[in-house]
């Protein structure tokens, strides 16, 4: 891993061993900042480390829902190209019947 970076989350310094850069780790901390300031103005729980695990989950849970939306997103697209795909030959095959049909005509 290549950088060392200095973060603070939730008030507590941390360093972070990543080949991220340093704009993108802040970023991240920030996004969990901010969460873990929503759920402190929920006022759910006062101990700091539950707050910071809870909004960890949060985002994960996210993460998660993204993931499953992305799969179907994909499992989408595969079934479109496949239905483009039977469409084509569809039209393939009644392009060929319909010359057949006017050359038949024209004899």
């Amino acid at each position: 891993m290549g950088n060392r970076i200095d973060v603070n989350i939730a008030g507590y310094a941390l360093t972070v061993r990543t080949d991220r850069s340093e704009e993108h780790v802040a970023r991240l901390a920030e996004t969990l900042n901010e969460r873990v300031r929503e759920i402190q103005k929920s006022g759910g729980t006062a101990n700091y480390l539950n707050i910071v695990m809870l909004a960890a989950m949060e985002l994960a849970d996210e993460v998660l829902m993204f993931d499953e939306r992305l799969r179907e997103a994909r499992e989408q697209v595969e079934a479109l190209k496949r239905e483009k795909e039977e469409l084509k030959k569809r039209l393939d095959r009644k392009s060929m019947d319909l010359l057949a049909t006017l050359e038949d005509a024209l004899k």
